[in-house]
């Protein structure tokens, strides 16, 4: 079985997509190549450096997180304008791709907010979960709008995804609840929805590969700044409290300190991952950010003193097993070409 991968990476969420074409053959010298250890260790670090800016998210209590997108939107304007007018001369991109260029940004803009509330509303670990199987959800939208084959294996995977989502939401009608424990619908939905378009936008950053990525993080960062703008006055303020509709920044440096830290490690993050793909193959780099999910937790657990149940956990192992699956997908049909 021979696979041509392509790789590429989405500037709002750090993961990683690849596109394969399959031909039936024993040819075992195709799986020989040995990691890049030094691809996987950039892809753990740009892992951690989300996780980190998630936690920062949501430690800021005292900002409205569409606040704190629209200060990292901005900063990011300010930093990719720069970078796109030295190795640009048209900040708008080629003009027969701008729409597709637009769309990538709203769509990207549309997936941070998301993230950024369900990182507020929700337990760290259980949104950081639900969002990095993102991967796995562009199997599905690769096979309805590019039409990859999606095989017994695929199909498994996607089935241990949904059960993962499941156990980790624990929607009510499914999880009979006492009356007194309160569940966030919008922030479940919120992160459930940021899945899916994280992985919409996989699918479109792959018409955009030839494009310099200042200018399409020049564009994302626009649209997130409009975005933001949008949930502020819309969705923002349900489970969060009236109050924080009324404008406000803070006025102390230490939070001052903490935003600039969302935004360093957020760009940090992105820049890495992009430097990851280019060293080692999407599958593995995806793999090794999904252990992230443990960081997740640990920070949630011993940093904000929130304890996972026993479903969120199992929710977690059986979408990092997802993940696992799908990095090593060549691998297990190599090992399948050499079964009678």
């Amino acid at each position: 079985m021979k696979f041509s991968i392509e790789s590429t990476a989405s500037y709002n969420s750090i993961h990683p997509a690849y596109h394969y074409t399959e031909q039936f053959a024993n040819n075992g010298e195709t799986y020989r190549d040995g990691t890049k250890w030094y691809g996987v260790f950039l892809a753990f670090i740009s892992g951690t450096f989300f996780t980190i800016s998630s936690a920062l998210v949501k430690a800021i209590r005292n900002v409205d997180p569409m606040i704190l997108l629209v200060i990292r939107a901005l900063m990011q304007i300010l930093a990719m304008a720069v970078v796109a007018c030295r190795s640009s001369s048209n900040l708008f991109g080629p003009s027969g791709q701008r729409i597709l260029i637009h769309f990538q940004g709203l769509v990207g803009g549309m997936t941070l907010s998301l993230l950024y509330y369900s990182f507020r509303e929700l337990p760290l670990g259980d949104a950081t979960t639900i969002i990095f199987s993102s991967p796995v959800i562009v199997i599905a939208l690769s096979f309805l709008f590019l039409k990859e084959p999606c095989g017994v294996l695929r199909i498994l995977v996607v089935c241990t995804l949904l059960t993962g989502v499941v156990l980790v939401a624990r929607p009510p009608f499914l999880f009979q609840m006492h009356r007194a424990e309160s569940y966030n619908l919008m922030g479940y939905l919120c992160a459930i929805l940021a899945t899916l378009f994280t992985a919409l936008n996989i699918v479109v950053m792959r018409k955009c590969s030839e494009i310099h990525y200042s200018i399409l993080v020049l564009n994302l960062s626009c649209w997130s700044f409009v975005s933001a703008v949008f949930f502020y006055f819309t969705v923002s303020g349900h489970g969060i409290g009236h109050e924080l509709h009324k404008f406000r920044l803070p006025h102390d440096w230490f939070t001052w300190g903490q935003i600039l830290l969302v935004a360093l490690t957020g760009l940090t993050g992105q820049v890495l991952v992009t430097k990851a793909l280019k060293i080692e193959s999407a599958g593995k780099v995806s793999v090794t950010r999904s252990l992230d999910i443990i960081l997740a937790y640990l920070i949630q657990v011993y940093l904000f003193g929130e304890k996972p149940t026993s479903t969120s956990l199992t929710g977690a192992i059986l979408i990092i097993s997802s993940v696992v699956c799908m990095g090593f997908e060549k691998e297990i049909y190599a090992v399948c070409d050499f079964i009678p």
